[in-house]
């Protein structure tokens, strides 16, 4: 289907389309949904940078949206929460904060009773109200195992495999279905999906104690007719038989981590200093892990998008999207892009970088002892051309290898009392660049073969994914779906860049 089909489809669809909202129903979910929720409210006003009590909230918090966002029976997640953590944190929470301590063991024993129970609200509904074998895409927002819901759905409906999982970003494209059943409450989901809808019946369904938000519609990119309303174009139709009156509801959050009160703990363990310490700024991923990279302009981190041509890509810290993806080298304990680079350096690498990492550790003595503006009019006295605050960040990073110019270099060798030496060490430099370079660009074409042939559809909903280069044992990079983006400059020490925290154990053991 063209382009142009396409758009015309969606208009019609978009003029003529039922959006329907079904409610299913769990007592044990909902109970414990709402004794966390309670449980939330009390802390409210307690100390946000606690961060024992943080981790607790963040395993109880992950469990509800797991289980609400799935259609497998319930003690198919055991294995996700880690229950030796929750009994330790719950422990500690419980004799650091007694007021609390009943809210927590209520939690903790509705938690307890979930893990094991065979109740599958979300599959009984399909079941029941889904078996006439129309062409299905089934949205859902996250999935830890796709295999398992895959052979679930199979499972179930042995008699024509009519569903499909999808994910909202393969709505973007040329996909329609005759349905489409979608798993959680509106505001999981980008607008895209109900003001173009790719099927005349879209089915909505969520749990009768969550919050229920009607969807934006709007308008087509870069026009001023609108392709529907609630009142025009789209049928709203809300089935909610059952729900009792008293029934209390939550509005619950795809974002399980509170990354404000992270970034407060982090702040206050950081408070002290060293010459050594760099600007940084955090980066928070799904599966409850961050990372911090230096605030330079510097495009060296690697991203995937499912959006762009383009794959696989490189940005700054200060380009990073939530809607990407981070690659980090998980696989080796040595930078990869570094070990090819001096596989075509030879046996002049060990000498090369010990040189370059001298007058590197030199600059950034200057740069943490002296205000920045300081040493760039000191830079441009030397014949600098280029020397700004954020150049000088640049190239006191050790993921910048030299400036553009030689003047400029030349600048930096006088400032740090190596001038006699700037020839060789700017030969260096460049054989250094350019050997980096080489080797960034093989590892790109190596990363590209690994990602075309696999299931990105697999990464949007597992929000994580390990690629094995070909041409080595050890060397893999994990795709981490980025969740925030700080807007805080941390002071870090060199070895906590580019380094993957686990925000589960911040509170120690």
């Amino acid at each position: 289907m063209n382009t142009l089909t396409s758009v015309s489809k969606i208009f019609d669809l978009s003029n003529n389309y039922n959006l329907r909202f079904h409610e299913v129903s769990s007592k044990l979910l909902a109970e414990y949904s709402l004794s966390l929720k309670r449980l939330e409210h009390k802390t409210l006003n307690m100390d946000e940078s606690d961060i024992i009590l943080s981790d607790l909230l963040t395993h109880f918090r992950k469990f509800r949206f797991i289980l609400s966002s799935s259609p497998l029976p319930f003690s198919a997640h055991s294995e996700l929460i880690n229950d030796r953590d929750v009994n330790r944190l719950s422990r500690q929470c419980q004799l650091m904060y007694q007021d609390l301590s009943e809210d927590i063991d209520n939690v903790l024993k509705k938690y307890a009773s979930l893990r094991t129970s065979p109740e599958k609200p979300v599959l009984d509904f399909l079941w029941g109200n889904f078996k006439d074998k129309i062409s299905t895409g089934l949205v859902i927002k996250t999935a830890s195992d796709l295999s398992a819901i895959e052979t679930t759905l199979k499972r179930t409906f042995l008699r024509e495999n009519f569903f499909s999982v999808v994910t909202p970003s393969k709505l973007k494209k040329d996909f329609f279905f005759d349905r489409l059943i979608i798993l959680g409450p509106t505001y999981w989901y980008p607008d895209y999906l109900f003001n173009c809808p790719r099927s005349p019946i879209i089915e909505v369904i969520s749990y009768d104690w969550q919050l229920y938000r009607e969807p934006r519609m709007e308008y087509f990119t870069s026009s001023q007719s609108k392709i529907s309303t609630l009142l025009q174009g789209c049928s709203i139709n809300i089935k909610n038989p059952s729900r009792p009156d008293s029934l209390e509801l939550i509005e619950v959050s795809d974002q399980i981590i509170d990354f404000k009160k992270i970034e407060k703990g982090l702040a206050e363990r950081s408070a002290l200093t060293t010459p050594e310490c760099v600007s940084a700024k955090l980066v928070g991923l799904t599966d409850a892990k961050g990372i911090f990279f230096e605030d330079h302009s510097i495009r060296n981190i690697w991203t995937i998008s499912l959006q762009s041509q383009e794959s696989v890509s490189k940005c700054s810290v200060n380009e990073l999207e939530t809607d990407s993806y981070l690659l980090i080298r998980t696989g080796t304990g040595r930078d990869y892009i570094q070990t090819k680079a001096d596989e075509f350096l030879g046996n002049r690498a060990e000498k090369i970088r010990h040189r370059h990492s001298v007058w590197k550790k030199r600059l950034r003595i200057y740069t943490a002892k002296y205000p920045l503006e300081r040493i760039c009019r000191k830079l441009r006295n030397y014949g600098g051309t280029r020397a700004n605050e954020i150049n000088l960040r640049n190239w006191a990073s050790n993921d910048n290898i030299k400036p553009r110019e030689y003047n400029d270099f030349l600048a930096i060798m006088k400032l740090v009392k190596l001038e006699e030496h700037a020839e060789k060490l700017w030969k260096e430099a460049e054989d250094l660049f350019r050997a980096h370079h080489r080797a960034g660009v093989v590892i790109r074409n190596l990363l590209i073969q690994e990602i075309i042939k696999s299931n990105l559809g697999k990464l949007e909903l597992e929000q994580k994914m390990t690629f094995r280069l070909p041409d080595s044992n050890d060397a893999t990079f994990t795709a981490y779906k980025i969740e925030y983006i700080s807007q805080n400059v941390f002071q870090v020490e060199p070895h906590q860049v580019r380094a993957l925290i686990d925000f589960n154990h911040l509170g120690g053991q």
